[in-house]
């Protein structure tokens, strides 16, 4: 597993536009958002924290769910003040069922017409 140093060296293009877009994702109150349209049957409760986890681990390079560990490391609580253990994001991963991808797709939609307000259009 690689440290978030590792993956977003200081000199790297990637570690300010991550940094600004996981500080986006915040202020979009995607955790909230998550909350509020996630309705899991078991593991359910804090789904958006979890759910930022696993994106800010996505974003850190993370491809499994022993990486959101590095989330958990140094001076990245400034960036995330709340985390998740992988073995609680493990359970809450397998605790989705085939309703709860139309629930995250609502979920992306809002995220996206938010982000398009509050940016503009792109291009």
């Amino acid at each position: 597993m690689r440290t978030l140093a590792e993956a977003w060296p200081a000199k790297s293009p990637l570690a300010g536009s991550a940094a600004e877009l996981v500080t986006g994702l915040r202020r979009s109150w995607l955790a909230g958002l998550v909350d509020r349209r996630l309705t899991l049957q078991h593991h359910g409760a804090n789904s958006g924290t979890k759910a930022l986890t696993v994106i800010g681990s996505i974003l850190a390079g993370g491809d499994s769910i022993d990486d959101t560990a590095v989330l958990r490391a140094g001076a990245t609580s400034t960036l995330f003040n709340r985390t998740r253990a992988p073995s609680t994001i493990g359970s809450w991963l397998r605790g989705f069922k085939w309703c709860n991808v139309r629930q995250l797709d609502a979920v992306s939609r809002e995220l996206l017409a938010r982000l398009w307000s509050a940016r503009g259009r792109p291009g």
